[in-house]
């Protein structure tokens, strides 16, 4: 088992554990950005995926949070950790970081799951992409842009999941003509109570909440089945989750919905936190 280094940023949050025997433990593990300037992606996935282990109660698996770094040869250092530790049976990767494909290469053999659009590609057999790969010739700027740099854009502008974050609203002076495409569905009321309840201060549910909760339900359900196989619960199986079916082929999202969104401005004038709304939808089901 590896021993994390005192610069890991490494949340443990234990779930159901009580009365768990040596070696019946598992791992999922989450890296992502959880400080720097994409923090929030990492804390939005934290809080969804805290969600879904609190939905398995009594369950002798572990969520381990492990901060990226914040640059490529961090994540990579840290992927490696992970796929040495015997203990950890999948990771579900977030961010610019995460999700370079050096460090999707330094998972070895670890089933990956990519939340959300990136630019990752599934690069082996153990990798799999939650969203549409037509997203990359929907979007008019690169798939991997700096928040800061495309608040600076002119409009129209159509971007990934990187503009649905709270700052990139911060950042414009005006959101008008400004188009988030995605193949997550925004949270609803419900979801959106039930997230809020993982802590105090907790902020409403970011675009990728509830496909980074629907990935660790999969993930807690093919470690609960009677012969836990993780590879062949992502690369053969189904789940139905708060996003629909969810169902890979060569490591993508077999008919994955992309959503256009757009800002609505009366929201962003009073300072909301998730003021996105639904404009048009392609091969998906409007929320």
């Amino acid at each position: 088992m590896p021993v994390w280094g005192a610069a890991f940023f490494l949340v443990l949050f234990l779930a159901g554990c009580v009365g768990a025997k040596a070696g019946e433990i598992s791992r999922i593990a989450l890296l992502a950005p959880f400080e720097g300037r994409y923090r929030e992606v990492g804390y939005n996935a934290l809080y969804a995926a805290k969600l879904a282990f609190q939905e398995w109660p009594e369950t002798p698996v572990e969520l381990l949070a492990v901060d990226d770094g914040g640059t490529v040869d961090s994540a990579i250092d840290r992927a490696r950790a992970l796929a040495q530790d015997p203990l950890v049976k999948a990771a579900v990767v977030l961010g610019y970081a995460a999700t370079e494909v050096e460090t999707l290469r330094a998972c070895g053999n670890l089933p990956v799951v990519v939340v959300g659009w990136w630019g990752a590609k599934p690069i082996t057999e153990n990798v799999f992409v939650l969203a549409s790969p037509r997203l990359d010739d929907l979007l008019t700027v690169d798939s991997r842009i700096e928040v800061t740099e495309a608040a600076r854009l002119d409009t129209p502008l159509s971007g990934g999941d990187v503009f649905a974050l709270a700052q990139f609203a911060r950042l414009r002076p005006t959101l008008a003509g400004v188009t988030v495409l995605s193949s997550a569905r925004l949270p609803d009321a419900a979801f959106a109570e039930r997230y809020q309840q993982m802590g105090m201060f907790v902020p409403p549910p970011g675009l990728l909440a509830t496909l980074t909760y629907d990935v660790f339900g999969w993930l807690l359900a093919a470690l609960h089945s009677p012969e836990p196989d993780v590879m062949a619960a992502l690369s053969s199986g189904t789940y139905s989750g708060l996003n629909g079916r969810l169902r890979f082929e060569q490591g993508y999202w077999t008919d994955a919905p992309v959503y256009a969104y757009e800002y609505d401005a009366a929201c962003v004038q009073r300072g909301g936190e998730m003021c996105l709304v639904l404009a048009d939808s392609q091969n998906g089901v409007a929320p």
